[in-house]
């Protein structure tokens, strides 16, 4: 379980750009540091609660590690994508050999091993659900459409951190782009082990605590 702590609400003004967010806290607006460059459209609506952490001033006063969709907890950093599935695959008997490896022109999140194999990970948050549905991306990626193809040339794992509670399945936002829709389903049809974690974001006076819940079903959408 990774914890946070000494966290204050908020309340969204808006977004100034992909990493700043305007912040209304205790009666004066502030700028909070985002550190998720998805279009999160769906939580971008003024007045929603935002959970923040104070931080040493430079271009913003506060780092944000929750945006409320209504009553649910949605977190929104991605500096805790490798710690949260490091703690997963820990506990389910792989050792973390790696962060940040180079393969190729990119950097995959995680090496890790178990029983003598290696295998690399590549780890994306996702933050988007709709009637039950676990959705990424939210926004066109063609580094994630990179990760993929560089995953499945190696036969690694691609894992989705379902970062909000809400889900049943995951499935590929193949609306928003279809490329990535394809080349997961090629990546899973030759055996790349993709799997979308389904975690539980609770907050208990200013602490936040993200749990693993358990692996959602993992679908493609009929194009065809």
């Amino acid at each position: 379980m990774v914890e946070i702590c000494n966290l204050v609400e908020g309340r969204l003004v808006r977004r100034l750009n992909r990493f700043v967010l305007e912040v209304e806290v205790n009666g004066r607006v502030e700028r909070a540091h985002l550190r998720d460059s998805g279009r999160l459209t769906e939580l971008m609506k003024p007045g929603n609660r935002v959970l923040m952490r104070p931080k040493k001033r430079e271009r913003t006063s506060h780092e944000v590690f929750v945006i409320y969709d209504v009553h649910v907890p949605v977190v929104v950093n991605s500096s805790l994508h490798s710690d949260i599935a490091a703690e997963i695959l820990g506990g389910e008997g792989y050792r973390i050999e790696g962060r940040e490896v180079k393969v190729g022109s990119s950097r995959i999140d995680l090496l890790v091993s178990r029983d003598g194999a290696a295998k690399l990970v590549e780890v994306k948050g996702c933050t988007l659900v709709r009637d039950g549905v676990a959705l990424f991306p939210d926004a066109p990626t063609e580094r994630g459409v990179k990760h993929v193809r560089e995953i499945a040339e190696r036969g690694g794992m691609i894992l989705f951190l379902v970062m909000r509670s809400d889900a049943r399945i995951f499935m590929p936002n193949h609306e928003t782009h279809p490329e990535f829709a394809k080349v997961l389903r090629e990546a899973y049809e030759s055996g790349v082990d993709v799997r979308a974690a389904l975690l539980r974001p609770e907050v208990q006076g200013d602490c936040l605590t993200i749990g693993f819940e358990r692996y959602l079903p993992v679908e493609f959408p009929d194009v065809s």
